[in-house]
């Protein structure tokens, strides 16, 4: 079954690949008025108690809290029921970064591997999923079903188009681009 500790650190990676646990500059969430910080990436828009609580620690104490605040905020049992790590802390990361997009890229891969996409609006298909964004005992059963390394060569190339789809949709997102790449390709 898949580690958290594994997962969190793939996402640490892309979040604070050093692990030093300085404020930085990060964009605000749409809606908060700036500026916003980041530190290990919580960002201070986003999660301003979790933030604030993170930047009053000790330094040393600063790694604990925010692998802390990502096992209460981000992990859960379905994550831990996947028989892959290394689909897992690619879903787990791209669970910090894209929210519920995250489990449908999983849910669009998986289909893409059963070659269910067209056939779920006609009707059930074997190790199809529905593409809701959701958790279940089907998701995971489908993830786990599928061969690992194709399955996570599909979700890169959801997650990939995700990301262009995001960019295109709103050009102001178009900065990220390059790092979300970089992020999907992993």
């Amino acid at each position: 079954m898949a580690d958290f500790v594994t997962a969190y650190n793939w996402m640490m990676d892309n979040e604070d690949s050093q692990r030093k646990f300085n404020e930085a500059p990060d964009p605000c969430p749409k809606g908060v008025a700036g500026p916003c910080f980041a530190i290990g990436g919580v960002n201070s828009g986003a999660w301003p108690q979790e933030y604030a609580a993170i930047k009053a620690a000790d330094q040393a104490q600063r790694q604990a809290l925010v692998q802390d605040f990502y096992q209460k905020h981000y992990w859960n049992q379905w994550y831990a029921q996947l028989g892959s790590d290394e689909v897992c802390k690619r879903v787990f990361d791209f669970a910090v970064n894209g929210g519920a997009a995250s489990v449908r890229c999983l849910q669009q891969a998986v289909n893409s591997l059963v070659g269910a996409a067209e056939a779920m609006a006609a009707g059930a298909v074997a190790g199809a999923v529905s593409e809701d964004g959701g958790w279940g005992p089907k998701t995971v059963a489908a993830a786990n079903a599928a061969d690992a390394a194709a399955l996570v060569t599909e979700f890169k190339a959801k997650r990939l188009a995700f990301y262009q789809d995001l960019a295109a949709a709103d050009p102001s997102k178009q900065q990220y681009l390059k790092g979300w790449t970089a992020r999907a390709g992993k």
